[in-house]
């Protein structure tokens, strides 16, 4: 049997959560707002316009932004 690493999927998912915690921090300190709920569309589409930028070269950020859009975008279809 030839070297494998196991459970790759875990680490992702670890690593995807570890983006996103650190996103949402970044982007209610810069909005001066408690959870991502309080965003304006303006300013989602502006995140989501610098997740889809060179600006934002790790994918991972690139995602978790996408996933703090994706879910603003949810809370505001379900209101």
């Amino acid at each position: 049997m030839s070297f494998q690493v196991y459970k790759q999927h875990k680490l992702q998912d670890q690593i995807e959560n570890l983006a996103y915690e650190w996103a949402i921090e970044d982007v209610c300190e810069y909005y001066g707002v408690e959870e991502p709920a309080e965003l304006n569309q303006e300013q989602v589409d502006e995140i989501f316009a610098y997740s889809e930028s060179d600006e934002c070269y790790e994918g991972y950020v690139g995602i978790a932004l996408r996933t703090i859009c994706d879910q603003w975008e949810m809370e505001q279809e379900g209101e």
